[in-house]
């Protein structure tokens, strides 16, 4: 088990215990290992003492996660603080089966961290539904509306946090369900890299095209483009009604047909008899 970034700067002098650097320390333990696991951001890809300094292209430190200095799989329990019960499940998993569960390209258990926190979020309804806080404190926000405009990055992190409760705490002890977008923690390239308020890149999930735009330009008339685009949509939209209705008219005909046809060998066959 492994709990912290690794510094890497100056041969590891960034953190020594007893003479031997975090570095040395790492490959001793991990020698012989069954199996290596990190928990929380900073173990699993370096989080935020990783971040680049403005004045350089690394951090001060030169922080990396386990995987990178053993260079070798590592099952990583990213979260800033990770959820217990992922790393609590993913190790009873490897004392129960002998080998740790399936995991994804970064080494997460697919259990936890398969599905985006925007996908199964409580707000997620407002959302689709266009109602965004706009601003911290207004009504949308007193409402419980969507965060997507305040920086939430629900829609590029992967994790379970919208569905498991962090301890015993309860189920509303986790940023959204206090009021505060997702920061995106768990995730590489996000957390502790882009601004809180800066708005998330949607991955898999967008609002039906029914709804407002999540993002909408302030002060601009529709471009041309656009509007031939809403046309189009709408072209196609009222086509596809047409044909609906059309394909409705035609197996109802169809079906009356075979009723009739139904009736009128019922009726022979009494008659037979």
């Amino acid at each position: 088990m492994v709990e912290g970034a690794i510094p890497t700067k100056a041969n590891g002098i960034y953190c020594k215990v007893g003479g031997q650097t975090a570095i040395e320390m790492l490959k001793e333990c991990a020698a012989d290992a069954a199996a290596v696991i990190a928990i929380g951001s900073c173990a699993s890809w370096g989080g935020m003492p990783s971040t680049i300094s403005p004045l350089s292209d690394s951090s001060p430190t030169g922080s990396a996660g386990v995987a990178d200095i053993l260079g070798k799989p590592v099952m990583t329990i990213p979260g800033c603080p990770p959820n217990p019960y992922n790393f609590l499940a993913a190790v009873v998993h490897f004392l129960t089966f002998g080998k740790l569960p399936e995991l994804d390209k970064l080494g997460r258990p697919k259990f936890a961290y398969s599905r985006l926190i925007h996908e199964n979020c409580e707000r997620r309804a407002h959302f689709d539904a266009g109602r965004f806080a706009m601003e911290f404190g207004d009504s949308g926000h007193r409402q419980g509306y969507c965060l997507y405009k305040l920086g939430c990055k629900g829609p590029e992190t992967y994790a379970n946090c919208s569905t498991l409760g962090f301890g015993d705490a309860g189920e509303n002890n986790w940023p959204v369900g206090c009021g505060h977008p997702c920061i995106g923690c768990s995730e590489k390239g996000v957390g502790f890299q882009k601004p809180i308020h800066q708005v998330a890149k949607m991955l898999n999930v967008t609002p039906p095209l029914q709804y407002p735009r999540i993002v909408e330009e302030q002060g601009k008339a529709a471009s041309f483009a656009s509007a031939a685009a809403v046309a189009a949509v709408a072209g196609a939209a009222a086509g596809a009604a047409i044909m609906l209705t059309r394909n409705l008219g035609l197996s109802h005909a169809a079906e009356e047909a075979e009723r009739a046809k139904a009736a009128g060998k019922s009726a022979d066959d009494k008659a037979g008899a």
